[in-house]
């Protein structure tokens, strides 16, 4: 099949895990034998990365724009202008990972990877009056967009329940929908040959993803923390800043347990990272991924103290066997047969 894939942003111009999930996914699926082509933002305003490898067989043509900071209507404005001359009915389907409030005249199926009408609620605390007054008017907007790219849909691709739950709360969603979890890439994330070190882990630097429950935890409870992310160190809390994926798998399988006590988190990619490296994980149900988590590799639960002391005499190769089944070739396997699916469809 000849796809096309749309997205705001890909490599080397990464701004976010979007990035990183285009490359693992669209690499398998390129494996199976059909065409990949990209039409990627290119955002003025992000620095570039050379840390990931991108298949050679990938055609991508880049479409400028200025900033992420209200992409929903800088990238599909110049997305517009890019398809008057580009031949859009070559390709057999397009994969749109950016809401696109237009039709592109083909089978389209759009990707879900985040809620920012929920995320945005964390954020407008941390903003100033004018910033939240610019917020608001950029929020009607991008509520405009995002239902017209839901309407123009043939299929949605959900990265979990709790997302699909959020956005049918939020917005009217009448095509065919389907849960495709997020992938881990086993080739960076397993089990690596460093000591136990005794201390819980967690990764973020938000409210929204459970930061003063882990500072309360860290206070009250018997066991450092380790926090990957750029925070203000407090008592038993240690930051250790921003680290490479190969030094976090490092960080994982040297922990007792990871923690991700999020109050809305679309996925949680943590989750899976920590499970592949051979390490539990206490979760709250706010979190997409808590939907992969069985008593075999971790709770569910919103105390964290129940939840580390319950998983302490968990076995790393549960965890590991748990994470396998979300390896990236099974996520390009269940995409592909959406994707024959929707052309089926037609």
């Amino acid at each position: 099949m000849d796809l096309l894939v749309i997205s705001r942003e890909f490599p080397p111009h990464v701004a976010g895990g979007i990035s990183y999930h285009l490359k693992n996914l669209y690499s398998k699926i390129a494996d199976y034998g059909h065409n990949i082509t990209i039409l990627a933002g290119r955002p003025q305003a992000i620095a570039t990365t050379d840390s990931i490898e991108i298949p050679n067989s990938f055609d991508i043509n880049w479409i400028d724009y200025y900033s992420l900071s209200g992409y929903h209507l800088q990238f599909p404005t110049a997305l517009y202008n890019t398809l008057r001359g580009f031949d859009i009915h070559a390709y057999d389907v397009a994969l749109t990972h950016t809401e696109i409030p237009f039709d592109l005249g083909i089978p389209t199926i759009h990707k879900v990877h985040d809620a920012k009408h929920i995320e945005r609620t964390f954020s407008r605390n941390q903003m100033g009056r004018l910033i939240k007054i610019a917020d608001s008017a950029l929020a009607k907007t991008r509520r405009w967009t995002t239902q017209r790219a839901l309407d123009r849909a043939d299929r949605l691709i959900f990265n979990s329940k709790l997302t699909e739950s959020v956005w049918k709360d939020e917005y009217r969603i009448s095509s065919s929908t389907h849960t495709v979890y997020n992938g881990v890439d086993q080739e960076i994330f397993y089990p690596r040959d460093v000591p136990d070190e005794g201390y819980v882990l967690f990764v973020g630097n938000s409210p929204r993803k459970g930061l003063p429950k882990v500072r309360k935890f860290a206070r009250d409870g018997p066991h450092p923390v380790y926090v990957v992310g750029d925070i203000t160190e407090s008592k038993n809390l240690r930051t250790i800043g921003r680290v490479d994926q190969s030094e976090l798998a490092k960080y994982y399988s040297s922990a007792l347990a990871t923690v991700h006590p999020a109050n809305f988190e679309a996925f949680g990619n943590v989750i899976l990272e920590s499970l592949a490296c051979g390490t539990p994980v206490v979760v709250s149900d706010q979190c997409g991924a808590a939907e992969i988590v069985d008593e075999s590799c971790g709770r569910v639960t919103t105390d964290l103290s129940e939840g580390i002391k319950s998983v302490s005499e968990i076995s790393a190769e549960f965890c590991v066997a748990v994470a396998e089944n979300y390896s990236w070739d099974c996520v390009a396997e269940t995409t592909e047969s959406v994707i024959k699916g929707t052309i089926g469809k037609q």
